[in-house]
This record gives structure tokens, sequence and C-alpha cells, in this order.
């Protein structure tokens, strides 16, 4: 059996064929764009134009004004010549003339001549009178308080100066009273100089001769270290009682007499050792 023939694009669906979008929207941008130039190159041109005819109306009166100015120069120019071409006439000789014949009036020259060939002086102009002005109120105050301020330094250096001077007199005062005590001090070691004679004293009734007087030990205390001790001056005792050691014991021997002084430097059970200060000049 023969195949049967049969068409398959019947029962096919048909796909639809893309149709090519009309150019109606690029043709208007293209007419657009045709506008728009059409409308710059008319308004350069008329610009153009306008500027070509302002320039032509400023070109013209800018040769009007030469042409004036010309025009005026060579006016100037006329009126110099014809200023400088008038000159005196000198007057006609007489002439005798019979009196039947009246001759014309002589016709009048008139020559412009400047009334100074100095040029013209300005009016020297009226002195300005100086105002002073009166000083501020801020200046017036600081015036014042300069013032013031001066007068304050002023008070103040005369009350140093013040003290000063008393610091000076007391200064002297005190100057002039060393002074006095130095020479009292002078005058007291010159007059007595002093010499140690050194002595060792056994308890009993053992007396020994230190210098100007005798001394005997009357009693020690080794424990207390403490002793006493009899000065004999032209056999009369000057008892020193309970002294201790170095213990500076100060005496006179007679009235008028430079002190003695008497000092235990070793206090033993029986025996005391020490030494006697004694004068050794007097002035």
């Amino acid at each position: 059996m023969s195949g049967i023939e049969f068409d398959r694009q019947v029962f096919t669906t048909p796909m639809d064929t893309p149709r090519k979008p009309v150019p109606q929207a690029f043709g208007m941008v293209l007419l657009v764009l045709a506008l728009g130039l059409a409308g710059f190159v008319g308004y350069k041109i008329f610009t153009q134009a306008s500027q070509n005819s302002a320039l032509a109306s400023a070109k013209a009166q800018v040769d009007q004004l030469q042409q004036q100015l010309a025009d005026s120069q060579k006016r100037l120019e006329d009126m110099e010549k014809h200023r400088r071409a008038v000159k005196v006439e000198p007057a006609a000789p007489a002439v005798a003339v019979p009196t039947a014949v009246k001759t014309a009036p002589a016709r009048p020259v008139y020559r412009v001549v400047a009334a100074s060939a100095l040029p013209p002086q300005p009016k020297p102009a009226a002195p300005v009178p100086t105002v002073v002005s009166a000083p501020a109120p801020a200046d017036n105050a600081k015036t014042e308080a300069m013032q013031s301020e001066l007068t304050a330094n002023h008070d103040a250096w005369q009350a140093t100066t013040d003290r000063l001077a008393d610091v000076v007199g007391v200064v002297g005062q005190q100057q002039n009273e060393l002074s006095e005590t130095r020479e009292t001090v002078n005058q007291l070691l010159a007059q007595t100089r002093r010499q140690a004679l050194s002595f060792e004293l056994m308890r009993g009734t053992n007396r020994m001769p230190v210098g100007p007087v005798t001394l005997q030990l009357k009693s020690v205390d080794s424990k207390a270290q403490r002793y006493s001790v009899c000065v004999y001056v032209e056999d009369r005792c000057i008892e020193l009682k309970d002294r201790v050691l170095n213990e500076v014991v100060v005496f006179v021997v007679s009235k008028g007499s430079a002190p003695l002084e008497l000092v235990a430097t070793k206090v033993l059970r029986d025996q005391i050792v020490g030494y006697l200060e004694v004068p050794t000049a007097k002035q």
C-alpha cells in the first residue's frame, strides 16, 4: 500500500514571523534634530547680522566724530592764522587836503593783547585754624592714675629712705657699742694673763705650795667624785668645801687682786690631781 502523502504544514501552528518596526520614532527624532539645527543656524545668522549692523553703526559714528574733530582742528588753525596776520598798521603821514575835499575817517584797528605776560597766580588759601581737641575722659583718667601711682611710689621711696636712715643709725650705734665692748675685753685681756700650775694633793696634814697660795686636801669621796680643799693665804684658810670633778672654783685671795681658778681633773681614793690658774702679768 502506497504511503499517503499529506501536507504537514496544515497540522502545524504557523509561527508568527517577527515584524520589523516601522521607523516612525527614528523619523521623529531626525525631524526634531533637523528643526533644532535649523533654529540654531538661524540664531547664529541673526546674531552675526546684528553684530555686523552694530559694528557698522559704531564705525559710522566713529567716522563722523573723526570728521567733526578734523573740522574743529581746521577751524582752530584758521583762527590762529588770522590772529597772527592781524597787525597794527602805522599811522599815515599828515597830508594837506583842500577844505573842499572831505577825507573818510580812518578805520580803527583793534588788537587783542593779554593783560599780563605772567601766568595767573592762584589766590592763597586762607589759613585753616588749628582746632585743639579737648582731652578725652579716658586720657584724663589715665593721667590721674599715673599721677596717683607716681605719688604713691614717691611716698614709698621716701618711707624706705627714712627706714634706711633709721637702720643706718641703729647700725652705727651698735657698731659703737661693739667697739666699746671690744675695747673693754681687750683691756681685760691685757690686764690679766693666766698660767696653769698643776698639783697632786694627798689627804693629810701636809700642805703643798702652789703659786701664791698653799693647798691642803681635807676630805675625798671617790664614789661621789667630790672633795674639800683648804687654801692658805698668810696662815688664813679659805675652805673650798664639797666641790665636784672638773668644777671651776673661782676665789679671790685679797681685795683688788685678780681671781684665781682651781680645777680638779682626777678624784682618787686619798688623792686629787688638778691645776690652779694664776695671773702671770699685769698691765
